[in-house]
Order: C-alpha cells, then structure tokens, then sequence
C-alpha cells in the first residue's frame, strides 16, 4: 500500500502522519522494529528498496515512511519506487507513506501522479476560518479549556493564523497560563498577553506606498524590516494578515456605507486601532485591488514553499508589479 500526504498545510499533514505511525505501532508494532522514516535527501535507494520489500519482523505488516522523496528525491529513487508500483511489485506486508508539502506545479515524475490517485492519499489544504475555528477550539479542549468568541475572532484574524505551527506554540503557552491561574475559558486578555494586537506601523506605512504607487518608498520600508532583523515569515505574515483583514473591512464599509470605524471594529471583532488604521488606507483602495495583491500573496507563499523563490526576492517583485 502506497499513500502520499501532501499539501501547504503541513502543521496538520505533520500531525496526521504522526498519528499515522502511533496508530501503527499500537496496533501491529509495539516493539518498535517494524517501523521505519527516510530522509529522501540523504537515504540511499537500496535501503529505502530493501526496507519496503523486507519481511515484517514478528508482525503482519511493516511501515515504511518516505519524506520529500517528490520534492528532494533523486531520479533514481523514484524511478525505483515507480518500477515497484508500476510493476505491481509491492509486498502485501508494506505499508510505504511518502510525505510532502506543497507538490511542483511543472511536470511531476509519473510516481507523484499515480500517488495522488491512490485510495488513502490526502492533500492538506490551509484552513478556511470556519476549519481554523474548529481547529483552534478542538486544541484548547484538549487541554480543557474553552475560549470566548471574541477570544476565538481575535486569534483567527491575527498574522499567526497563517502559521499554525507558530500559533500551536502560542497556543501552548496560553492554555498554560490559563490553567496555572485556575481558568477554565481562554479570554480576549489572555489572548492579548501573548500576542500583540496590531502589526507593527511600518506594515501601514509600506500599504500607503503601495496605494499611492510609490515603489521607491515601499521598497524602502521592506528592506528597513529586513535590516533590523525582523524573520521573513513574520514580515510577510503581517502583511497577509493585514490584506486580509483590509477586505473585511473593505467589504464591511461597502456593505455598511457610511458607518463609524468603531461600529466596524464591534461587529468585525477586530481592534478599534486597526480598522480605524485600515479605514484610512483604504481611502483610495477599490475592492478589486485589495482581492488581487492578497491573491499575489498567497501565490507568493505556495512558491516559497515549494523552493521556488523567497520572500524578499518575491516581494520585491510585488510592489513593482503593483506600482508599475
């Protein structure tokens, strides 16, 4: 049995191949022996080979687990595996799972294509906010604890909400001072001790250039988060978050033509201080604007992922693009 988990959310595809092989374990390998993980980077194609076609020791059945062999794998391992599966040659006693983030748009190797065809293959898709909610919800019962609706909206519309493996951490750290106080329900405050409210205003700042088409001054502010330090994904993280969070404000105002920033902020569940920040840059920012460059950001982070590019290469290109 072959079977590919792949996709851009690898927080959860991590997870769901975690369970994969405790599951395994329990059930036909407690000692341990019959379970093996491959780095396709580094691992030789006769030991992957002689791992997937060598008998169970004391069991049924025996895991082979491959990562990256699509994205990081030599021609020579996958023309290897793909003899195997072409030639239905493989062993009835091998479980073989191949692990990937987001797959290469170009032409993939024949082995990918029948994966993705295969029963028990999944893709892991980024969470829609209506998924994120019941992720976020399900983790904190976990740990018993619930959450207030503000509390739950503020998390969903931070930058973290783009990195799940950042926001678990944060998570964690927040279910724990939770319980160490003797709560029971995660609030707005203790959501706002661990997580700042707002991007920083240089992420304002280099909206407004992009607004008034000054790729000079936009340029400029990038490159000054650069400078001091500051992480790509966190960068770039806020500026999705911010994208986003100006559409909803965006297709508020439209829809409520004439209402106050801070009705907007009650009914949005967002800082007062950023919608009142994002009705000012969104003066001169039609709708049909804000929808494409927030599609470009997307575009951007799938191309990161899959090696081609990264941030501040594609960000650059961006605001030319976007100011030409």
């Amino acid at each position: 049995m072959f079977i590919l988990l792949y996709g851009s959310n690898t927080f959860y595809s991590r997870q769901q191949l975690k369970k994969s092989i405790e599951d395994f374990k329990k059930q036909r390998d407690p000692s341990g022996m019959n379970t093996v993980v491959f780095d396709a980077e580094k691992a030789e194609t006769n030991q992957v080979l002689e791992s997937i076609v060598s008998s169970p020791f004391l069991a049924e059945k025996r895991m082979v687990v491959i990562e990256k062999a699509i994205s990081k794998g030599s021609k020579d391992l996958l023309d290897s595996l793909w003899l195997m599966a072409d030639g239905k040659k493989i062993p009835a006693t091998a479980v073989v799972i191949f692990w990937e983030g987001i797959l290469p748009e170009k032409k993939l190797h024949p082995l990918a294509e029948w994966l993705k065809k295969q029963k028990f293959s999944k893709e892991f898709k980024d969470f829609s906010p209506l998924e994120l909610s019941n992720w976020i919800t399900k983790e904190l019962q976990n740990e018993k604890l619930e959450i207030e609706n503000l509390a739950l909206n503020n998390l969903i519309a931070h930058p973290l909400s783009t990195n799940l493996w950042s926001l678990y951490n944060e998570l964690q750290k927040i279910s724990a001072y939770v319980k160490a106080n003797n709560g029971t329900k995660v609030t707005s405050k203790d959501v706002s001790l661990f997580l700042t409210d707002a991007p920083d205003d240089n992420t304002f700042h280099f909206i407004d250039a992009l607004v008034s088409k000054n790729s000079k001054q936009a340029i400029k502010l990038l490159h000054d988060q650069w400078d001091s330090g500051a992480a790509e994904p966190q960068v770039f993280g806020a500026l999705v978050w911010q994208f986003k969070t100006l559409l909803l404000v965006k297709d508020y105002q439209n829809l409520n033509p004439g209402a106050p920033s801070d009705l907007a902020a009650k009914n949005l569940a967002i800082s007062p201080y950023v919608v009142k920040k994002s009705f000012g840059a969104l003066r001169n920012f039609p709708f049909d604007s804000l929808k494409k460059i927030y599609g470009e950001l997307l575009e951007i982070d799938k191309r990161v992922k899959i090696g081609e590019g990264d941030y501040k290469l594609l960000l650059d290109l961006l605001v030319t693009k976007v100011c030409k």
